[in-house]
């Protein structure tokens, strides 16, 4: 099981496809981990796509302190793991949450990020609809705090086929440590709207993909349609609801390979050298 260590935190990262092919970075959304992105790595079977736990999720390291769960903080795995792995410049994608990390990552090392592909990124328009549904949740895992702590030794060993990856979350879910939850719903619930505005978006040169739905007051069509009008080399997939993710992912995974089977080909020399600083 392939971890780095980051200050106090481990963090648990898979690799899949061709490890000679261009990098491709996939972040999870909240409370989710890696095996979410696993259908979309399987559709990239000639890039090297790497899974990462962010802290807080997955099988990676789960302080209970809701200061360390800001987005800035996640950004920080994203660049440790692209340094720990001497990976200069990449295609960074993430849904939810992992979007937003996407986007800070290239907000900040713009350099290190050849390509961006943001899945249902939450803006402006979220943060009131978030701020409400995370305070509640972090009090709901404070309440199964008590009640499944007994049971996690019995709910790990629960047989879940290889490729049964919504099950996997549901084993997961119950048998996470939900104290760490309940700090990581306060911290994101902390968490002001990124920018959006001219100045922040003028570094932001790569390609950049967008998908969003309607009906959906945390991850706002609206905004994403904004963003995609302000950047300079930016295109959407528009989906009809929040259920598309589940019913027509592999729609949605096709359209990503194009994404990237149209960017040009990486500049080596110029990801070395990234690497490097």
């Amino acid at each position: 099981m392939p971890i780095l260590e980051r200050g106090d935190l481990k963090l648990y990262y898979a690799e899949r496809g061709d490890p000679s092919g261009p990098p491709v970075v996939l972040l999870h959304g909240l409370t989710m981990s890696s095996r979410t992105m696993e259908r979309l790595a399987a559709s990239l079977p000639d890039h090297r796509v790497v899974l990462l736990d962010l802290h807080g999720h997955g099988k990676s390291s789960k302080p209970r302190d809701p200061d360390r769960y800001l987005v800035s903080e996640f950004a920080d795995d994203v660049v440790a793991l692209l340094d720990h792995l001497d990976i200069g410049e990449t295609v960074l994608g993430g849904l939810s949450l992992g979007a937003n990390v996407s986007y800070e990552v290239a907000l900040r090392h713009p350099d290190r990020v050849r390509a961006l592909v943001l899945e249902m990124p939450v803006f402006a328009r979220g943060v009131t609809a978030g701020r409400i549904f995370f305070t509640a949740l972090g009090a709901f895992f404070t309440g199964l705090y008590p009640l499944l702590t007994p049971w996690h030794p019995v709910i790990r060993r629960l047989p879940i086929p290889a490729r049964a990856h919504e099950l996997a979350f549901v084993r997961d879910f119950l048998a996470t440590d939900h104290l760490a939850q309940a700090a990581l719903m306060r911290g994101i619930a902390r968490q002001d709207a990124p920018a959006k505005d001219s100045a922040t978006l003028s570094p932001l040169r790569m390609p950049v993909l967008v998908t969003a739905h309607s009906y959906d007051p945390l991850h706002s069509v609206e905004d994403a349609a904004e963003l995609v009008a302000d950047l300079s080399d930016a295109r959407s997939v528009d989906l009809r609801s929040i259920l598309d993710f589940g019913l027509r992912h592999g729609e949605i995974n096709d359209a990503v390979a194009a994404f990237l089977r149209a960017l040009p080909p990486p500049d080596l020399r110029g990801s070395a050298a990234a690497g490097r600083h």
